[in-house]
């Protein structure tokens, strides 16, 4: 009954294991995750019910990259993500969610005559998100278990998007739009006013005490508002792990993992931007604390190792923080 219960405990961690970058926070629950497998080998787990996770995605941006001679460095943004991810099992291995965000970003930048800083902050629904997971290769011995996600959705234009209007090159100048500051529009919008597809898969191994996740995820963008598109984007996790305190109704999980993200430069009118170029790669713990009654608690943190971005005047991520709670219902 244990390592049914230590393997259904992977599948909870490669759930939300792909966190892409900050337009997009998307999370994926795996099916026949903790909430169906904890009732112990031999006993009937529940063929379908609900679930909910609540995830928040904490982002600095408060590192500056190629300022402008005469132009202030005490500029950033904080951008948090939370999300409400609603959920139904359809079957051992199939399962729809629904994710809900509501994003806050405050800021600081020039004002537009460079004479001094100007604050502000942005809040609300962002886009939405629909997904099926399907689990497509599942093995389980007395010593090794592995899984095999594949998932795919659509995420719906449900966001905010006016100030993407700042991005089009004949927009009247603003605090936005100067040229000295370093958070934009595209920074800070809600939303991609656009329609864009979500593929993602994800594979969890399971030896003994040890175990290993690695997960990827691609954003297919389209045109947005005023004819801004986001570059598609990649993202990615993986990292080894070993469960450092366990019994029968627990279990304490330390893991190790890299991320990266990669999004070539966006569009605007059709004309590229010098400043929307993303290839990063970050480290960072993360632990998962999973109990048998179908709750799992997770955080974990991305400290940056590796960055390349445009030559444009640009805040980018000095540390990102993660938490997750999960129940079923």
């Amino acid at each position: 009954m244990k390592k049914y219960f230590l393997t259904s405990v992977l599948f909870v961690i490669s759930a939300a294991a792909v966190w892409a970058c900050d337009s997009c926070g998307c999370e994926f629950c795996e099916p026949g995750s903790l909430f169906a497998n904890a009732y112990g080998a031999g006993a009937p787990a529940p063929k379908s019910y609900f679930f909910a996770n609540v995830v928040e995605q904490f982002t600095n941006f408060s590192t500056l990259r190629n300022i402008p001679a005469g132009v202030s460095a005490n500029q950033y943004e904080y951008s948090s993500i939370t999300q409400v991810i609603l959920g139904y099992q359809i079957s051992p291995d199939l399962n729809v969610q629904l994710n809900l965000p509501y994003i806050y970003r405050a800021y600081q930048n020039v004002n537009l005559s460079n004479t001094g800083l100007v604050r502000g902050q942005v809040n609300g629904l962002g886009d939405i998100r629909l997904v099926l997971n399907y689990v497509a290769l599942r093995e389980e011995t007395p010593d090794w278990a592995l899984s095999w996600r594949v998932s795919g959705g659509v995420k719906l234009p449900t966001g905010d998007s006016h100030l993407l209007d700042n991005e089009d090159p004949a927009a009247p100048l603003n605090d936005l739009t100067s040229g000295n500051n370093a958070v934009g529009g595209h920074d800070l919008a809600l939303g991609s006013g656009s329609y864009d597809a979500i593929i993602s898969t994800g594979i969890t191994f399971d030896w003994q005490k040890f175990l290993f996740t690695a997960d990827a995820d691609f954003t297919i963008r389209g045109t947005g508002r005023d004819g801004y598109r986001y570059s598609n984007e990649f993202g990615w996790s993986a990292g080894p792990g070993y469960r450092v305190w366990q019994d029968e109704n627990h279990v304490l999980t330390a893991q190790v993992l890299a991320t990266g993200e990669y999004k070539a430069a966006d569009t605007a009118q059709g004309g590229g931007t010098d400043d929307t170029f993303v290839s990063a790669v970050n480290v960072g713990p993360n632990v998962i604390l999973a109990w048998k009654n179908g709750i799992s608690a997770r955080v974990q943190a991305e400290i940056p190792v590796m960055q390349h971005y445009d030559t444009g005047f640009q805040a980018i991520p000095a540390y990102r923080l993660k938490a997750a709670l999960t129940f079923s219902f």
